[in-house]
């Protein structure tokens, strides 16, 4: 524990959150407080999207660029490589580096290698790196169809979409899928009108996507042809932008628009994601009838780990617009032997519209319980708006919160901290931490706490009683968690 508290105090200083009495809460205009923070969020981003390439592989290091050319040998900014899929073919070795150029694009997905930095060279906008396999409003066309205002995206698309993005995040598509009623009849997932085609299709904006049939997309667009209404409109395919692998390091990438996740993997030791950009991620279809329910279940992370994991940190990103989670270690725990999670960090982040900010879970209640979480540090994020992007269109409105825990999992832990965070509001659940051993618990020290008066601050403790957000609260969290030193405001209504 004392090296944590150590990095805590390190990472305070760096971020210049602290932390403020409640007495001087009351003293001071939530007006002005939100607007501070507003500010703090905004230096936040800057400092992340122009930080500097500081990562120096040791071993062989090869480049790419837009205009490269994959007959080159790469190990040179004037010789480099043009594509991922040549990069993937590469036999890298740990310790080597990959160097994207600034400002360039590729789509596609990167296959990491074990031991291997991916960074950035150059000047300019971090190397972007899409899972949209092409911006649709230029490659293709978009058909009328005999529906009014329907239209039909005239190329092959064999794996879901999760939604689609409109002028690089103007607007969103929303996605209908369907309810499968007793009787054999199918709902709009959202409105439960009858719906069983693209032909039912009748809002703004909404689009079917039949990937097992037809493999086609519809949309309706009741300002004309998509293609003429907006300049650019990006497709979430399913799958990942990055599997990981052990010993990776991502530096200074800009991963957008996949329907899975934005960096993917199992177990895994020393991994590592700093400076990154990950933005418009998820959405696409896990299951199509998982947990008895009666109508597909969407999914994806920003940042993921599922299985057993050490040595994991994500630090100084600005990560928004996920389906679920910006950041998340978790498994069920359906294995024989043991899982451990140990020395997972979290810091310095800014985490803005996602369903989840910090997920964890490990072990349901039927599976073994030597599972164990270890040296879990949560400390320095700036986390808003849990539940207000994109991702409220999911079906499961009433699970959206800043840190997620999911109350039906062990979550055996130890020497697990969540320190010097703002957590500015939620649509629901402002925290959602729980345990099967209150000694499981975290501690939580010197955070922030925004959220409107009245209501949900979350479930919390091994028994998952929910909390209201009011006059209580900074006593309850005192008394769950310890924390002594946070700050309260209240929004009111």
């Amino acid at each position: 524990m004392k090296h944590l508290i150590k990095i805590i105090t390190a990472l305070a200083i760096l971020c210049c959150i602290g932390c403020v009495s409640q007495n001087s809460v009351e003293q001071e205009s939530v007006s002005r407080t939100l607007k501070q923070i507003d500010r703090r969020a905004e230096r936040l981003k800057r400092r992340i999207l122009n930080a500097p390439t500081s990562v120096k592989p040791s071993g062989v290091i090869y480049y790419l660029s837009a205009d490269g050319d994959d007959a080159n040998d790469g190990l040179s900014p004037q010789t480099p490589l043009r594509s991922i899929a040549k990069l993937n073919t590469l036999e890298l070795k740990p310790s080597d580096g990959v160097m994207f150029r600034r400002g360039d694009l590729w789509r596609g997905q990167l296959k990491a290698k074990r031991g291997v930095t991916y960074s950035a060279y150059g000047k300019g906008e971090k190397p972007r790196i899409y899972g949209s396999p092409y911006d649709a409003a230029k490659v293709g066309k978009w058909v009328e169809t005999e529906t009014k205002n329907v239209y039909m995206y005239d190329g092959e698309l064999p794996n879901d979409i999760g939604t689609l993005v409109f002028n690089h995040g103007q607007a969103h598509a929303f996605k209908v899928m369907m309810i499968h009623e007793e009787d054999g009849s199918t709902l709009h997932i959202e409105t439960r009108e009858p719906f069983a085609s693209y032909r039912d299709l009748k809002r703004d904006l909404e689009f079917y996507h039949d990937y097992r049939g037809e493999k086609r997309v519809y949309l309706c667009s009741t300002e004309g042809n998509p293609a003429e209404r907006f300049s650019s409109i990006e497709l979430l395919t399913k799958g990942h932008i990055v599997l990981a692998a052990s010993g990776a390091t991502f530096d200074n990438l800009c991963l957008k628009y996949c329907g899975s996740h934005g960096i993917g993997s199992g177990t895994t030791k020393d991994l590592t994601v700093t400076n990154c950009e990950l933005g418009w991620i998820g959405g696409s279809i896990q299951s199509e009838s998982a947990f008895g329910r009666n109508h597909p279940t969407r999914y994806g992370n920003a940042v993921e780990i599922y299985g057993g994991c050490e040595n994991f940190m994500v630090s100084n990103c600005y990560i928004y617009q996920i389906y679920d989670a910006a950041v998340t270690h978790q498994h069920q725990g359906d294995v024989q032997e043991p899982l451990i999670m140990r020395n997972v960090t979290y810091s310095n982040n800014l985490i803005e519209d996602c369903v989840y900010s910090v997920e964890y879970f490990l072990g349901r209640e039927d599976t073994i319980q030597s599972h164990q979480m270890e040296e879990i540090l949560v400390a320095n994020n700036i986390m808003r708006r849990a539940g207000y992007g994109w991702g409220k269109q999911r079906p499961d409105k009433e699970t959206p919160a800043h840190i997620k825990s999911w109350s039906h999992h062990t979550n055996n832990a130890t020497n697990f901290v969540v320190a010097n965070n703002i957590f500015d509001r939620s649509t629901r659940d402002l925290l959602n931490i729980a345990a099967a051993k209150s000694e499981s618990m975290p501690t939580l020290a010197n955070n922030t706490y925004i959220q409107h008066r009245g209501a949900s601050a979350g479930s919390w403790g091994s028994q998952g009683v929910v909390y209201t957000f009011d006059d209580t609260v900074a006593k309850s969290l005192e008394e769950l968690f310890g924390e002594k030193s946070g700050k309260i405001i209240f929004v009111e209504e």
